[in-house]
Parts: C-alpha cells; structure tokens; sequence
C-alpha cells in the first residue's frame, strides 16, 4: 500500500486527545429526585445497569476512534498494488469519411469512441493508453498515458475527417508501440472488414445498411439542348432511385427522374433541359433514404461563368475583335466608338482599338490595337507607323511564359502592309516579331495590371484574323490578363484548392459548407486551401478598387469511402505477442467512506442508548 497524501495521518494525533477528553469526562448526571424512597430505588437500579453502561462508553470510544482512523487514511488517499491486473492499451481509430455513416441514430465515428472510452472506463488503474487517429494521415493522440479522464477528454475531442485514409502508417506506430512491449492490446476501431488480422483485433462498428451516391456531375449542349449527365451507385440492393435535378441555385426541381440501379454497377444517367442552352450551376439530388447522405447530391459549377469578365471595347470597326472574344466564350462585351468614349470604371478588362484615351485606367486589364500614341503609364512608347519588308515571325523562345501564351498556335506567320514601331521601357513578353521590332508582346502597366499590345490593326491583316491562330492566341491571352482564379469547381474532401490571386486582391475568404471562416495568404501568386469538409464552399474576393467577385466549389467524400464496407489486406503487426500484465492500482475510497458511514451510525446508535439508559 503506498499513500498519495501522506500528511493526511497527521489527523491520527486526534486519537490521544479523544481519550484524554474520556478520561477526564464527568460520567454522572446530577438528578433532582421527590424523595428518599425514591432515590434508594432509583441507586438500586443504577447499580444493577452500571456495568453495562460501562461497556457502552468504552463501545463509543472505541467507534470513534475507528472513526479517526478511517478519516485519516481518506485524506491520506491509500493506494493498493493489484500485482499483474493492468494491462497496456493501443487503440487506432478510423476517422475517414465513411465512418460519417449514421446507424441507429449515431454515426459509426461516434460508436467507435464509445467503444474505446467503455475500454478505458473498464480498465484496471495503472494500465497504459496509447491512441492512433487516421484521418488525412495517421496521428499520435497520445502514447503511454495512465490518466483515465485525460484520454477520455482527448478521445472526446477528435472529430471525423472527410477523406480517404489508409491504415498503413497508423500500423507503423502501432508496430513501434508492440517492438517496446510485445504484451501490448492492440485495437483497430473501424468500419471496414478484414480478412485477417495478426497481434491487432478489429473492433467493426459498421453494422451494415444500403448506400446510393451520385458522382461526376456534368453539363453539355447536345442538339440545341442543355444536357446535365451525372453517374449513380448502389453498394448493397438494387434499388429505383428517384432522382431531382436543380438549376443555377433553385429551391425547386427543375426536373425529376427515376433510375433502376443495379449493385455495385455505375449507372450513367441524363436530364435532359429543353429551352437551356448554358447554366450556372446543377445540383442532382438522390431522394432514397441511406446511412450516408453526404454523397446524395453533387453539384457542379460553370467556371467559365465564374470566371468570365466584364470588358469594354472601345472601337469604330469592333467586328474582328468583338468576334474573336466571343469565340472564347469568357466574355461580357460592352461596345462604345472611340467618340463616345470618357474615363470609365468597373471593368476587368479595357480594350482600346486605333485609339489612344488621355488617361489609361487603373482599374483592370488593358490591351491596344494599333495605338496611335504614347500614354504615360503604359511602359511602351509609340514611335510611329513603319512598312515592313519581311514576313513576320512568333518567338522560338521555350520560356514557360512564351509557350503557354502561345499554346495551341501554328506559329506561321504573316505579312503586313503597316505595323506600328515600338519602344519598350517595362518588361514585356514579345510573341510576334518582324525586324526585330515586337509586333504582339504583353506585360505589366505602371499600375501592376497586365497589358497586351497589338503593334498593328487587325482588320488589315485578313490572312491572321481569319485563321485558327487568331482565336486561339486572343484564349491565351485573355487567361493571361485573367489567370482563372479556380481552375475547376469540383473536388473531393482532403485535396487542394488553388486559388490564384490577381494583381489588386485585397482580401480571399473561403467560406466552408458548416460556416467557418478561413483567410488565405494574398501576397502570393497562388493561395493554397485544403477542403476538409464535404459541400459546397463560397470564396469570395475583394479587390482593392472593392469590387467583389465571388465563385464556387463542391468538395465530395471520395469515392473509395462510400461503400458500407470494403474488404482490405490482411492486418499485420509482426513479431510475437506475450501476455505479461502489469501491476494495477486499487485507490477507490469508497469502501472508506462507507465504514466511516457504518462506525459514525453505530455511534450514534451507542449514544442514544445511553441517553435512554439515563432517563
């Protein structure tokens, strides 16, 4: 016996001073009595009882002293070795996707932490934990711990993650763990079923249940007609799933449908929208009722919509240019003569064709054709119109700018009949060439916006216009001027979300689909996200002008996590298992308190004999 509070026997010094108070205690009561008679009756009988009262105030000294004792090895909180009754824990527990699953209204996450925390409620005093979560990678909680409520309160904080995992590193800890102590219990809380499993037990917290999930969300314009595609499974029955279709955001189903979906066989399915020939966004929802309702619905987002840019062409022959912008289908187009045009506002991009304005914007993207003059700001200088005698020829450059500007385009050139010389002062990336002089090169402005410069006037170049080339090079340069701020609008849980922040972001907030909050770095080119939770998320950016551009994206659980149960390799942790136990501890004071109860009743019940001894 060992005791945690050794000082708590002081409370024994108590026992001397007890008996000292019986010792020199009056143990008779003055009595007024009617007569003599009386009172020789009464000491006759006195007399007759007297050594029973001994014995009862000997009984109650003795309860009392019992009672000391017993509170001072209460204070002292004893301790008692319970030789080979502890044992050494380890527990991994699975907190992928799957273990979302609800089942008898609880999900299987939270089922495997009240296994693991009755395990550790039940256990001997003295015996050892160690906890191994999986969740995007396998995490230590803790190892080696003896505090029950301290693993209990630590276990109660993990929350499950929505990606796939894999138990291969959590077997690596788990094998250090056993390489110390080959008598350690090693548990696998999991939803998954093993064929096999060697020095671990898997504690299966799934208890079946069908799940139906739709993927792989899609939008194409078939024959004049928008068709939305999409992909829906079943894991355990075959199953007529009714399905419903929802358009850019409505609160009510654009269409409804009905498939007969076999197990475990992708079934390819199609709405079908007359009268739509583009979306924003699409939403297919299962309506059957399963364990797992994460994956019965998936959205996707048009990214060309969210990314599209509003752009102002200023031009008196817009035809050549207006069509090639169309061509790329990112384009909101405004359209003013160079007469009507003043200093605007609100534009991503300003397009400024055989015109020069008196102030250049500062506001957005801004591409010349054919500038007629030098305007401060633009970091090139208008030299005048020059006539060529070669044909013109693009960059051989293997620059990573070069080629991705000029990804997609033949290369051949051209001839022109006039083109205008320019003088570069900024750094600029020429494409087009002809003497050496650029004839088509982009950069940056004075005020840090991307600047394309046409050195010539398109519509006197027929030959290029008209060709593949044309279309092609206008893509590339308005990603350029525009990088796509998301690439693509759908993911699974657990990857990266790029975001690319364009000169004169302000702000990003990635809002996730349970509310919170997050602020990525924007003094980078490219701001990293991790989506960590399944739905829908809204990324909003405040450019420093305030102006507001807001997109989205859909984060699925993965699809290797939906099946109920998914047979895996054998598990293994090697080598060869003993069972030495070790010593456990028994400090329940309970059976104290409740003899300290016992010897104080008994007391009492000694004293109030005594009192009716005495009446």
């Amino acid at each position: 016996m060992s005791l945690t509070y050794p000082l708590g026997l002081l409370v024994l010094a108590a026992i001397p001073l007890l008996i000292l108070i019986y010792i020199i205690k009056n143990k008779y009561t003055e009595k007024t009595v009617s007569s003599t008679y009386l009172w020789t009756l009464s000491e006759q009988f006195i007399k007759k009882r007297m050594p029973i009262s001994r014995i009862v105030g000997i009984l109650s000294l003795i309860l009392q002293i019992l009672a000391i004792i017993v509170i001072a090895f209460s204070i002292s909180h004893p301790s008692f070795v319970l030789p080979r009754a502890a044992r050494e824990y380890c527990f991994i527990l699975d907190g992928s996707a799957s273990m979302t699953a609800e089942e008898g209204g609880t999900t299987r996450f939270e089922a495997g932490k009240d296994r693991i925390a009755s395990m550790i409620e039940d256990s001997t005093k003295g015996s050892l934990y160690s906890l191994i979560y999986i969740g995007k990678s396998a995490e230590t909680v803790y190892r080696g711990y003896s505090d029950k409520d301290r693993a209990l309160r630590l276990l109660d904080d993990l929350e499950v993650e929505y990606c796939s995992s894999t138990v291969t590193d959590a077997l690596g800890i788990a094998q250090q763990i056993f390489d110390e102590n080959p008598s350690v219990d090693a548990y696998l809380v999991t939803d998954k079923k093993y064929a096999q499993a060697e020095n671990i037990r898997v504690i299966n917290v799934s208890s079946g249940g069908d799940n139906f999930a739709v993927s792989n969300v899609g939008y194409a314009l078939v024959d004049g007609k928008l068709n939305v595609t999409c992909d829906l499974m079943t894991y355990e029955n075959a199953t007529a799933l009714d399905l419903e279709l929802y358009l850019d955001g409505a609160t009510t189903a654009t269409l409804k449908g009905q498939a007969e979906v076999k197990p475990l066989v992708s079934l390819p399915y199609t709405f079908v929208i007359e009268g739509r020939t583009e979306l924003k966004s699409a939403r297919v929802v299962v309506k059957n009722k399963d364990i797992q309702p994460l994956d019965n619905e998936a959205i996707i987002y048009n990214v060309d919509y969210e990314n599209s840019s509003r752009t102002l062409l200023v031009s008196d022959h817009p035809f050549y240019i207006q069509a090639g912008l169309i061509s790329t289908g990112n384009s909101q187009i405004d359209v003013v003569e160079t007469k009507d045009y003043t200093d605007r506002t609100g534009y991503d991009l300003y397009i400024f064709d055989s015109y020069t304005p008196a102030e250049l914007p500062k506001d957005g993207a801004v591409w010349f054709f054919d500038p007629r003059s030098s305007l401060a700001g633009t970091n090139f200088n208008f030299q005048g119109d020059t006539y060529p005698s070669k044909m013109s020829e693009y960059s051989k450059s293997t620059a990573h700018s070069v080629q991705d500007l000029l990804a997609g385009v033949s290369k051949k050139g051209f001839t022109l009949s006039k083109y205008v010389k320019c003088g570069l002062s900024g750094k600029f990336t020429s494409l087009l060439t002809i003497d050496s002089n650029p004839l088509i090169f982009a950069g940056l402005n004075a005020y840090g916006n991307r600047e394309v410069v046409f050195a010539f006037d398109v519509h006197d170049s027929a030959t290029f216009t008209l060709s593949a080339d044309y279309s092609t090079l206008l893509a590339n340069l308005l990603k350029y001027s525009f990088p796509l701020i998301i690439d693509g609008t759908s993911y699974y849980c657990g990857e990266t979300l790029a975001i690319n922040v364009l000169p004169g972001t302000d702000s990003i907030v990635v809002k996730s689909p349970t509310g919170k909050e997050h602020y990525p770095d924007t003094n980078v080119d490219v701001s990293e996200y991790e989506l960590d939770e399944a739905g829908s998320y809204t990324v909003t950016i405040t450019m420093k002008d305030k102006s507001v551009r807001t997109f989205n994206v859909y984060a699925s659980i993965p699809e290797d996590e939906r099946a109920p149960a998914v047979s895996e390799k054998m598990l293994l942790i090697r080598g060869t298992a003993q069972n030495n136990m070790r010593n456990g501890i028994y400090d329940d004071l309970l059976i104290f308190f409740i003899v300290l109860a016992v010897v104080v009743i008994a007391d009492y019940g000694v004293y109030l004999y005594e009192q009716y001894q005495l009446r």
